[in-house]
């Protein structure tokens, strides 16, 4: 394996002799041996059907199941401290009694400065929308709000590294778009983020995809190729037949398959549009 300097980046060397996704039961699913590095303030976004591995990877990229790990490596930019992990369940992370405990939970298990928590505290819930629900107990909340704190708290201390497990798929539109901007926001102030989801319609443009299916990484590229495929040698302007995406048991997303059918039919050049923003722009709309 061609390693660079440990503080450049984060290696997840996994060998997993046998743990299934955490789901609790027995599973034939075993993580194939893989190297998998991450470099600092990248986002990887892990996709691939229920039970490929997703989160046994995202797991053991956070740190958290190193016992499960046949061998195991987690070094680099993001030290050798679990990262900031968030599930799709809130429930089952939440230690404080209502939203702002749970962020100065957050902030003093980081060993902030006591008299700079609070002024911190206060600037992540209104960053998260959560001020005016700051005190609520969470039977008082909805799912979504929970979820929330969940991830304000998680995301409190600014981490190198963090890990999104489906952390969106339980939301509604309103607060699954405050979730993807406060991420987005993270990762532009510097942290990587790992992004786990079914949600083919959050890719964007040159952003890296993992794919997984049967606990074997099948792609490691950008969005475009994992979506369109490679053109093939023969016909360079052309998509190979069946894509990354169709290959790992993934439906192929409405527009993506309209773009290859408009490419097909000579209506769209590439790069095809991933984006809503690049479908304006491609139609000539707005």
């Amino acid at each position: 394996m061609n390693q660079k300097n440990n503080d450049d980046f984060v290696l997840a060397a996994v060998t997993v002799a046998g743990s299934a996704e955490s789901s609790g039961k027995s599973s034939a699913l075993r993580l194939d041996r893989m190297n998998l590095t991450v470099s600092p303030g990248e986002w990887i976004t892990i996709v691939g059907v229920n039970g490929s591995g997703k989160t046994t990877l995202a797991r053991i990229m956070a740190g958290l199941t190193v016992e499960e790990a046949g061998g195991y490596m987690n070094r680099g930019f993001a030290g050798d401290r679990p990262a900031p992990y968030v599930m799709q369940q809130p429930d089952a992370q939440l230690f404080g009694e209502t939203p702002r405990e749970e962020i100065t939970f957050a902030l003093e298990w980081l060993q902030l400065p006591a008299a700079d928590i609070p002024v911190k505290t206060d600037a992540i819930l209104m960053l998260s929308g959560l001020q005016s629900i700051a005190y609520f107990p969470w039977a008082n909340l909805s799912g979504g709000q929970r979820q929330l704190a969940a991830i304000a708290a998680a995301t409190a201390g600014n981490a190198p590294l963090i890990v999104f497990d489906e952390a969106t798929s339980m939301l509604d539109d309103r607060s699954r778009e405050r979730v993807y901007h406060i991420a987005k926001e993270l990762n532009a102030a510097g942290s990587s983020v790992v992004w786990v989801t079914q949600r083919l319609d959050e890719l964007e443009s040159s952003s890296r995809v993992i794919a997984l299916a049967e606990g074997r990484i099948i792609f490691d590229g950008s969005s475009e190729h994992f979506l369109y495929g490679e053109p093939t040698p023969s016909l360079p302007s052309a998509m190979s037949s069946s894509t990354p995406c169709e290959q790992c048991g993934l439906r192929l997303p409405y527009l993506a398959s309209l773009a290859m059918e408009l490419k097909r039919l000579g209506q769209l050049q590439s790069p095809l549009p991933i984006t809503v923003e690049e479908w304006r722009r491609a139609l000539n709309v707005g």
